[in-house]
């Protein structure tokens, strides 16, 4: 962290919303912008109760939400993710204490897509969600064992098509099949990819399931 300061007083970063210098040394957007996100409180969308009784989503998917997104996924802004992860932790804190997790489980990506982009950006957050509630990270439960269409670009029943045996839980969750864990993503549009992992999840056994996301 205290390198990214003294590097971004020599090599000052650019906000990638109003385009103002950044010195900040964690993510690099300015504080204005993110003072500009939407709070998210349109829990009524979640059509499915299940799904919306479990979930905390921190803001709105608006503009600004859409251009974060955009460059933490691909333009590398790590810093980016890692700031979201603090934020989540800082906003549902009264939340989380009222649960103790056996893991925090980032939404995974495929393979191919790693590659191409180099991390998964949820597994960033989830990181950073971990090292706060003192909780490991578990990224070896889910998988993606399908690389499937990017979802933004298909319509609500085509989403639920998409997803269809995508992921898969692997026997690295054994120890925790009765615990509860915490499921991170960075967008939840119609929750067809949650409860993707979710099924993945129940199917060996884990019952009690959170999910945190930034954007909705």
């Amino acid at each position: 962290m205290l390198f990214r300061l003294l590097t971004s007083l020599v090599f000052p970063h650019y906000c990638p919303s109003c385009k103002g210098e950044c010195f900040e040394g964690e993510g690099l957007i300015c504080s204005k912008c993110w003072k500009c996100l939407e709070d998210f409180k349109a829990y009524w969308r979640l059509k499915d109760p299940n799904l919306r009784e479990r979930s905390n989503i921190a803001f709105t998917y608006n503009n600004l939400a859409r251009l974060l997104v955009l460059h933490m996924k691909f333009y590398g802004r790590m810093d980016i993710a890692e700031r979201l992860g603090s934020v989540l932790y800082e906003r549902f804190y009264p939340v989380l204490k009222q649960k103790r997790f056996d893991a925090v489980i980032p939404v995974p990506l495929h393979s191919v897509r790693i590659r191409e982009r180099g991390f998964n950006q949820s597994e960033i957050i989830a990181a950073r969600l971990a090292e706060k509630l003192k909780v490991k990270i578990r990224s070896d439960i889910l998988i993606r064992v399908k690389n499937t269409r990017p979802q933004s670009r298909l319509s609500n029943q085509e989403r639920e098509n998409n997803v269809i045996g995508a992921f898969e839980s692997q026997s690295a969750a054994e120890d925790i099949p009765e615990g509860s864990v915490l499921l991170v993503d960075d967008v939840f549009h119609t929750g067809s990819t949650l409860k993707g992992c979710i099924s993945a999840l129940k199917d060996i056994g884990v019952k009690d399931i959170r999910i945190l996301a930034a954007f909705g």
